[in-house]
């Protein structure tokens, strides 16, 4: 009796624990290597989208072929930083060539990442897409709705901030009501911006 009472209040417990976290992980590990290359594809889809979109070429929604297609068309990716490229020769809608590159800046809760397009000039902004960011869900996180992105097109800056809904010239840009930290993050990411797309464009990094 002690014998299968130390078995079943000790050992038993402990095999069980090791066969349930073993059929768990290798689940978990099955899931993960079958979505893998999935998840891949669509991460490069959603990079691709962005550089399209910064530029202003319009693309299909939903339809990775497509946009590939697209991309691989009006987008030639040039430079090496970390096995990333360093900035993206693009066709713009008019026919004219221009410019996408990423940059980085803080936001209120972490680094928000940003593609900006430019045309040849590297002085004017054919548009912006934020492909990361971690700001505050109704508040912050609205730079990613289609308003506050479009404002950017055909604009030079330096930039200032002005109430949502009064921008009306040239260096004006639009802040988020209740998202001063997220605005002001945005507004130094986006005058920042130009002295990067000139160091990547034409200093080759």
């Amino acid at each position: 009796m002690k014998k299968d009472s130390v078995f079943a209040t000790r050992i038993y417990p402990i095999i069980f624990m090791v066969l349930v976290t073993v059929v768990f992980i290798s689940g978990v590990s099955g899931i993960y290597l079958s979505t893998k290359e999935r998840v891949l594809l669509n991460e490069s889809i959603f990079q691709k989208m962005a550089v399209l979109y910064a530029a202003g070429i319009d693309y299909p929604e939903g339809q990775p072929q497509e946009i590939q297609a697209v991309y691989e068309a009006r987008v030639k990716e040039v430079g090496d930083i970390d096995g990333e490229p360093a900035y993206f020769e693009v066709e713009l809608p008019s026919g004219e060539p221009g410019y996408v590159v990423y940059t980085t800046g803080a936001g209120l809760w972490g680094k928000i990442v940003a593609a900006f397009g430019f045309e040849q000039d590297l002085n004017t902004i054919t548009g912006v897409e934020f492909v990361e960011q971690n700001e505050t869900p109704g508040l912050g996180a609205r730079i990613t709705e289609e308003w506050f992105k479009q404002q950017f097109r055909g604009k030079k800056g330096p930039f200032v901030l002005v109430e949502e809904g009064t921008a009306d010239e040239a260096n004006e840009l639009d802040a988020i009501t209740g998202a001063t930290r997220t605005s002001d993050a945005v507004l130094k990411i986006a005058n920042n911006v130009f002295e990067v797309a000139e160091a990547k464009v034409k200093g080759g990094n």
